[in-house]
């Protein structure tokens, strides 16, 4: 057969067959799927429970590029035993959105799901299957827990989308690539932002949004934009909370920065990849140790330590459920499951298992 056949058989085929139109919804969510998978190996993607003011411990510390070694001094005469939950907390179980609440029971919200964005003490925001944003109302019945969709501020399907630490702003990254915020207690929009295909929303709060992309990371606001470090390739994984920024570097650091004022100032570089805590004083890192093992560790503003009570378990995910309550995501014994830690570094199991994802 000549090349010429070849050419007109190959024509004549291009020709009788028809190309459906592109499924622009599951192409977006294919694309998502392929930057989580590219990312999950080397950094955390954490909504970090920020509250109004940063503690003296973080504010008044040094400028360093590594903490002190030291374990994590709690309080006189901590508890031997982890405190568990003290209110629900959301999460993917098996491809659905979960609630469990602290006195163990384990609920099905009612909808398949690619994770929990974050929640209040009376709704949930996840992403469904459809990667649109969905709102749950949530009421104690006194018996049980009940779940009534409501009203979703984010129309259409979005490529990204994330909570502020202090629960009051839910950002997100449209398939135009368009970045709006908007503020849950005003219930209206306050922030537009043009962004591009190559960018990455990563985190939201007062100050703004964190958009990462091409190896630059960028808080930007209306009419301002300020560039944060980011060392070793494109840094995907950042929180912000109250002036702090936490980055994951692709150089194995999550390194801490103060950007209340002028200039982005180094306040530590934590080894592993972390989460930035509640108030902004804490930061758990899961870290690969010589062995080529991991394991969690937690830094206070002072010092870093190993949490307790993870033995056996290969952590994979955390996030802050609140302020005294870090989830963690792990492996043991062929199973997936999830754990609490408190800040005084003590976990526990919370009889839970499945293919759990703790983020959106």
């Amino acid at each position: 057969m000549t090349t010429t056949e070849i050419r007109e058989a190959l024509s004549a085929i291009e020709q009788g067959v028809d190309v459906p139109p592109v499924d622009q919804v599951a192409f977006q969510a294919r694309v998502r799927a392929e930057r989580r998978r590219r990312t999950a190996g080397r950094t955390l993607v954490g909504v970090a429970a920020a509250a109004a003011v940063v503690t003296t411990g973080v504010a008044v510390n040094a400028i360093v590029d590594e903490p002190q070694s030291s374990p994590v001094t709690g309080p006189a005469g901590p508890s031997t035993e982890p405190r568990g939950l003290a209110d629900t907390v959301f999460f993917m179980r098996d491809g659905r959105l979960a609630a469990l609440e602290p006195d163990g029971d384990l609920h099905d919200v009612g909808v398949p799901s690619e994770g929990a964005v974050g929640w209040t003490d009376q709704r949930v925001y996840a992403v469904d299957a459809e990667s649109g944003v969905v709102v749950f109302r949530v009421r104690d019945t006194g018996d049980d827990l009940t779940f009534s969709p409501e009203s979703s501020p984010v129309s259409g399907p979005v490529q990204r989308v994330e909570m502020s630490g202090d629960r009051r702003f839910l950002a997100w990254m449209d398939n135009d690539n368009v970045v709006h915020r908007y503020d849950l207690d005003a219930g209206a929009e306050d922030l537009q932002l043009q962004a591009t295909s190559d960018d990455w929303l990563s985190a939201v709060s007062e100050e703004g949004v964190l958009l990462a992309g091409r190896g630059a990371l960028v808080l930007r606001a209306a009419g301002s934009s300020r560039a944060i470090p980011a060392y070793g390739g494109p840094a995907t994984s950042a929180q912000l909370a109250n002036g702090l920024v936490l980055v994951n570097d692709d150089d194995g650091r999550a390194r801490l920065y103060d950007v209340r004022e002028g200039a982005p100032q180094l306040v530590a570089a934590l080894p592993g990849s972390g989460v930035l805590g509640p108030r902004g004083e804490r930061v758990a890192t899961i870290v690969q140790d010589k062995a080529d093992r991991a394991h969690v560790e937690m830094w206070d503003g002072r010092a870093i330590g190993p949490v307790t009570g993870l033995e056996g378990v290969v952590p994979i995910e955390l996030r802050w459920a609140d302020e005294t309550t870090l989830l963690v995501s792990g492996w043991s014994d062929g199973e997936q499951g999830l754990y609490a830690c408190d800040i005084d570094l003590l976990c526990g199991p919370l009889q839970v298992n499945g293919d759990l994802r703790l983020h959106a």
